[in-house]
């Protein structure tokens, strides 16, 4: 606990200085543009190393095994894509958002419409990344994650957010980076070294990447709607717009995409090792939902200094997710929805979309199911569409009706089976967001017209 408070401290200080240093809207949501390639990778690092590639992760290993690898495998495919075909236009067009991004490709239709579809869809990641927060700190204060340890969150989260904005997610990133990677590398490395009394352990594993439990056609399928959130999501592309240069850019994006592969192998070993080695037996007694393999391992396995590095990078892994997609989500409100660029403004809806996703956290959704309907409202939408106008931007001309017509029936074929789902209980096909897919990028396509 003494460990989580300095913690705190340390990251609170940090904020609080940049609170004077934060002069103008790009000081406060881009960072200024002036980020070097190595503060861009870790930055980019820290940001996708949340959620769901901590907590969604391990939790899925329990369940199909070695195959949760692709949770972080086909991201690695995204950034990858991202980096051939995206890093430099997307810098060069000088943009600040996402959805300005469709406007200088576009027009100011197609900037409100993306501008849209992000900030709704996007409430479900911060909940998500609330979510298991709220977790964490329940496992410490010996709470379990009801409304008490969402609450803190939350708190702890919008402060943290609304003091000094994308500049002082810049500054921590480093350094909670630093922390996740050694607190997961020392975590592997003990239980499958032979220091914890499983000398065995790697040699019982199951390694295939496919398995009956997730096939051929899941790859498929989340290679879409989960790569084409790494290939061009609200979150990884902000990384972009913090740089300094494209080239600073691409360099974090590519190497990136190593780096997470990396993660996902250590991730899903730990989800393993927990999974046959300390087993949840908390599961179903009285009601009681299951403990995370991460949090059963920092509370009840690894011995303590290893067990505070643990809990401390995996509080690092999911704080800078939620802070980053927080900060992203309130700009996208202020500047392309309300149409100001004023701090204050942004602030102001700092708060409300923290709270929003508070509520929405509180509604106890699993973390994995959040993000998945969060990407599959967005990637059938926007991905591919607006992929296209940025790489054609300066060789076509976009027919406008066909680019919107995309934009609104991708996202509708993600959005009623996700809202079926959630409120009705009406399971729909898995395959109707893809479906969504092939449509926008059919009449994104269509929408193209070869300049005179």
């Amino acid at each position: 606990m003494k460990l989580l408070v300095i913690y705190f401290l340390v990251l609170g200080f940090i904020c609080v200085r940049d609170l004077f240093k934060v002069k103008n809207f790009d000081d406060y949501v881009v960072a200024g543009r002036r980020q070097s390639a190595p503060f861009v990778f870790m930055s980019l690092m820290a940001t996708v190393l949340g959620a769901s590639a901590t907590i969604g992760i391990a939790a899925r290993a329990e369940s199909i095994g070695f195959a949760a690898f692709w949770w972080l495998g086909v991201g690695a495919i995204g950034f990858w894509f991202q980096a051939a075909f995206l890093s430099k236009p997307i810098h060069d067009l000088d943009v600040r958002t996402l959805p300005e991004l469709a406007e200088k490709t576009v027009g100011k239709v197609g900037r409100k419409l993306v501008a849209l579809i992000i900030a709704v869809s996007w409430i479900g990641i911060i909940a998500a990344q609330f979510a298991a927060v709220a977790g964490f700190i329940g496992l410490v204060l010996g709470h379990d994650t009801g409304t008490l340890s969402v609450v803190i969150t939350a708190a702890i989260v919008i402060v943290y957010t609304l003091l000094g904005g994308q500049l002082s997610v810049v500054r921590t990133d480093a350094l909670q980076f630093g922390i996740l990677t050694l607190g997961f590398v020392a975590a592997v490395v003990y239980l499958l070294g032979g220091f914890s009394g499983a000398e065995s352990a790697a040699a019982d594993f199951d390694f295939s990447l496919l398995n009956e439990k997730f096939g051929a056609t899941d790859l498929a399928m989340m290679l879409f709607t989960v790569g084409g959130a790494y290939f061009l999501g609200p979150d990884v592309i902000s990384r972009n717009l913090v740089a300094k240069d494209a080239g600073a850019a691409r360099k974090a994006v590519t190497v990136g995409g190593f780096v997470i592969l990396v993660f996902s192998v250590i991730i899903v070993l730990l989800g393993m090792w927990a999974a046959q080695y300390a087993p949840d037996v908390t599961a179903g007694v009285n009601g009681s939902g299951k403990t995370n393999a991460l949090f059963r391992l920092a509370s009840g396995v690894l011995p303590l200094p290893l067990a505070a590095l643990l809990s401390v990078g995996l509080l690092s892994a999911l704080l800078s997710s939620a802070d980053t997609c927080l900060i992203n989500s309130a700009a996208i409100f202020g500047s392309d929805i309300l149409n100001t660029r004023r701090i204050a403004v942004v602030r102001i809806i700092v708060v409300i979309v923290g709270l929003i996703a508070m509520v929405l956290a509180l509604g106890g959704k699993d973390i994995i199911g959040l993000l998945t309907m969060a990407y599959s409202v967005y990637t059938p939408g926007i991905v591919a569409p607006l992929a296209v106008a940025v790489i054609a931007h300066k060789k076509f001309e976009i027919k406008k009706h066909f680019w919107y017509a995309g934009v609104c029936l991708g996202g509708l074929f993600g959005l009623v089976p996700a809202i079926l789902s959630s409120t009705a209980k009406i399971a729909t096909p898995a395959y109707l967001p893809h479906i969504g897919i092939a449509i926008s990028l059919i009449l994104a396509l269509i929408s193209l017209k070869k300049r005179s």
